[in-house]
């Protein structure tokens, strides 16, 4: 029996875990690899989250660019600019700067400095209020602690557009009567004037019959207010007869020729005596080889006529020296009160047959002012006279609309003056 229990504890003592024994008979045992116990090569062991990442603010400005397009001008357009924290981490927004034309303005629900959490935007508005066809740019600079993008710049440009185009059209009035009063000098040195007048009154009288002018014209001299004759008219027995002789004033006046003094006093409403008639024109014509010794200056002369008769129905004609090598003096004061009364100065070496039409043919209300159909755009206005680009200084009133002839000496009267611009509306 004893035996038998020495065998049963040998063998249940056997163990796949030891397979190897030590000097005393002993079984050592062998690694178990599903064990817990630590080893020198098994990695450290972590406590809280590992690798933890770093969080910063994004900024997201949309849009970056943005053109203003096909805006009419007295129109307006705006746009919405998105600024947006895109980022894990609050986004700061330091200061900015908006730099625009005037037509450009700017408006926010939030003013630096401000914050936006994760996720978080605001918006910007960019109005464009158009008031011309100038280009016009705004720029807004943000400072921020975005990454990477500290400083970022939202652009946006514009150009005006004009609603149309257009040409206005214009026909001087012409006058259906005229008062004209003839100034000769009748100094020594005008005989041959004086006869080249007369020679070619036919021509004058004839033009101003077959325009069918109702005229009225009365002769003085330099020295002498009295009219030298009658009037003469249409209905005169014979009006180139006695136009030939009333101008042949003689050569025995006074060299101190006052063409501008003795018009005031002939045309003086208390002591004159000449009375023009009130719904007709009144042209002053002088004709002189030397300038003018009235005793006032032209502005004094100037305000006088336009005491007697309205600015567009009175006309200052000079029939002078423009010193091109004849006449004894250039008729320096009688030009300057033609250019203010838009009359005309004609050379008195010139052929007389062509002076003496100019005049007759000046039997038109010479416009100065012209009122346009449409609001202008200032910078798109261009004046023609029959098609061709109009000589004489003209500006744009913009209070008024209208154009203003500075200079109308070119103008006889039949010719068309075009004006054509770009023009706007109201929105």
């Amino acid at each position: 029996m004893k035996k038998i229990l020495i065998l049963m504890a040998i063998a249940g003592g056997c163990s796949p875990e030891y397979d190897i024994r030590d000097n005393k008979g002993f079984p050592s045992p062998t690694p178990d690899t599903q064990s817990t116990v630590d080893s020198p090569k098994d990695p450290p062991f972590l406590i809280g989250e590992p690798n933890i990442k770093e969080k910063n603010p994004l900024i997201l400005l949309e849009p970056y660019d943005y053109v203003f397009e096909d805006v009419l001008v007295n129109c307006s357009d705006e746009y919405d600019v998105r600024i947006a924290n895109v980022g894990d981490a609050t986004l700061d927004i330091y200061e900015w700067a908006y730099t625009n034309t005037p037509d450009l303005s700017m408006t926010s629900l939030l003013e630096p400095p401000f914050s936006l959490e994760p996720g978080e935007d605001t918006f910007v508005t960019f109005k464009l209020d158009e008031n011309d066809t100038i280009e016009d740019v705004g720029k807004l600079y943000i400072s921020s602690n975005a990454l990477g993008k500290p400083e970022q710049v939202v652009k946006h440009n514009g150009q005006g557009q004009a609603w149309g185009s257009q040409i206005d059209v214009f026909e001087q009035e012409e006058i259906s009567k005229a008062d004209i009063l003839f100034v000769v000098d009748n100094s020594c040195s005008m005989i041959d004037e004086q006869a080249g007048l007369a020679d070619n009154a036919e021509s004058f009288i004839d033009d101003l019959v077959s325009a069918g002018v109702d005229f009225q014209i009365s002769v003085i001299t330099t020295d002498d207010p009295t009219p030298v004759a009658p009037r003469i008219t249409p209905e005169s027995a014979d009006p180139v007869g006695d136009f030939s002789r009333a101008v042949s004033v003689g050569n025995s006046g006074d060299a101190t020729e006052m063409g501008q003094e003795m018009s005031k006093i002939a045309l003086d409403p208390v002591r004159g005596t000449i009375s023009p008639r009130e719904d007709a024109a009144l042209s002053v014509v002088v004709v002189s080889d030397e300038n003018d010794f009235s005793p006032l200056d032209e502005l004094e002369y100037y305000d006088f006529f336009l005491s007697i008769k309205e600015e567009e129905l009175f006309f200052f004609h000079s029939v002078v020296s423009l010193g091109f090598g004849c006449g004894f003096g250039v008729g320096d004061r009688y030009i300057i009160q033609s250019n203010l009364t838009s009359g005309m100065y004609l050379d008195i070496c010139s052929p007389w047959g062509d002076n003496l039409n100019t005049i007759a043919n000046s039997n038109y209300i010479i416009g100065t002012i012209y009122p346009l159909t449409s609001e202008a755009l200032p910078g798109t206005i261009e004046v023609f006279l029959n098609g061709i680009e109009f000589a004489g200084a003209w500006r744009y009133d913009y209070g008024s609309n209208s154009v203003i002839l500075e200079d109308t000496s070119s103008i006889v009267g039949n010719e068309l003056l075009q004006i054509s611009y770009d023009f706007v509306e109201e929105c």
